[in-house]
């Protein structure tokens, strides 16, 4: 059964207390500037009377999270925006002023140069700060909604996406990028489709013997659609399961050093390229058209019977030990959602949360997910 725990308190005086380098991948969504109150007296951040204190306090939460994070980790930080008000009457969820998270009073114009209406642009700002405070950063995710929250304004588009920023302490980290891999399109001629190796001069000339097909999968886009997810106990709002999925999934292993932590990662058998002898295709069109229809074919069905597959894993450390997983961390845990996913992905999990009624519901979730999933999903050979 996997491990976890959830710490009461605030992430600005539990992480201190935390062991250096011992997480292995981050998850999470600070509370975002000015859009809720949650209740609890000394809020720890998001009810900042300045942009620039919200910000500022972010890049201290998160050079603690630096701290902790292992040197080969990752840090996965999702954040939305939202738009400055005439004053502190107005309240989350009207026009301008927020997505409906509750209420709180909005961000106030202040020093910080911005005017009534203006769309903050917090994701970045906080993004560029934390890369200025010596995080590397590495990808800016779309989290595209296609049930977004409902707007009254009538001047702008509705608000349908957020971001999900990717940091990492080093150039180099542990990414399994064969458990995030999404299928390619198997037509020739799609954008950025790159089913054909670099052997593609003068098909139609028939003095070419082989074409050559590459692997059939494509690396992980970065626009990433995901219907919003309410869940049932919060009252506040979530972000669904399967956003945090693919962070967990790339950023970490179920199987990891029990003496230092260090993630194993995949071994991946690939098969021999396809071969295709093209004389012979001039019934499916002439020239390197025709060719490209008749391989995109072939290749299709080839994909389809000879997949990549993972033979075993492999400690990326010299102890050789795999008695443990990796150690996931969410220091905003809320309603447990990172820590759900992650003890059901067979991972370790640690929550940091304020609020105790937030604490209560996150450890029903997790628990419940914990019992249904008492062994991890990996097995000898196979994907989490």
């Amino acid at each position: 059964m996997p491990d976890w725990r959830i710490i009461q308190g605030d992430c600005l005086a539990v992480l201190p207390t935390m062991e250096a380098g011992s997480v292995q991948c981050v998850v999470t969504s600070p509370p975002y500037w000015g859009l809720r109150d949650y209740g609890i007296g000394e809020q720890g951040i998001g009810l900042e009377l300045t942009m620039g204190e919200y910000i500022d306090k972010l890049v201290r939460v998160f050079r603690e999270v630096r701290r902790v994070l292992r040197d080969d980790g990752t840090c996965w930080v999702n954040l939305g925006d939202s738009y400055c008000s005439q004053g502190r009457e107005r309240t989350a969820g009207s026009s301008d002023n927020g997505v409906g998270r509750g209420n709180a009073p909005g961000p106030r114009i202040s020093d910080d140069g911005l005017k009534p209406k203006d769309l903050c642009g917090i994701p970045w700002r906080v993004a560029l700060a934390l890369q200025a405070d010596g995080w590397y950063l590495r990808s800016d995710i779309i989290w595209a909604k296609p049930n977004p929250m409902p707007e009254s304004c009538t001047d702008r588009p509705t608000k349908s996406h957020e971001h999900v920023f990717l940091l990492s302490k080093r150039p180099r980290y542990y990414y399994d990028a064969e458990a995030v891999k999404e299928q390619q399109s198997t037509e020739p001629h799609a954008p950025g489709n790159r089913s054909f190796a670099a052997e593609r001069t003068d098909f139609s000339s028939g003095r070419q013997d082989q074409v050559w097909a590459a692997d059939g999968k494509r690396n992980l886009r970065d626009v990433w659609h995901i219907a919003t997810q309410a869940y049932p106990e919060a009252h506040f709002a979530t972000y669904p399961e399967k956003l945090v999925e693919p962070c967990i999934k790339a950023g970490s292993a179920a199987r990891a050093c029990g003496k230092c932590g260090a993630p194993w990662e995949r071994i991946v058998e690939k098969p021999e390229m396809m071969k295709v002898d093209p004389s012979g295709l001039d019934r499916f069109g002439s020239g390197q058209a025709g060719v490209h229809r008749k391989v995109g074919q072939a290749y299709q069905n080839w994909r389809e019977d000879n997949p990549d597959v993972t033979t075993g894993w492999r400690p990326t450390c010299k102890h050789k030990d795999d008695t443990t997983s990796s150690l996931i961390l969410d220091p905003f845990c809320g309603s447990g959602t990172t820590g759900a996913v992650a003890v059901r992905l067979g991972r370790r999990f640690v929550g940091i949360e304020m609020n105790p009624e937030y604490i209560r519901l996150a450890e029903r979730r997790i628990g419940k997910a914990s019992e249904e999933h008492a062994t991890p999903l990996l097995d000898g050979v196979g994907n989490v």
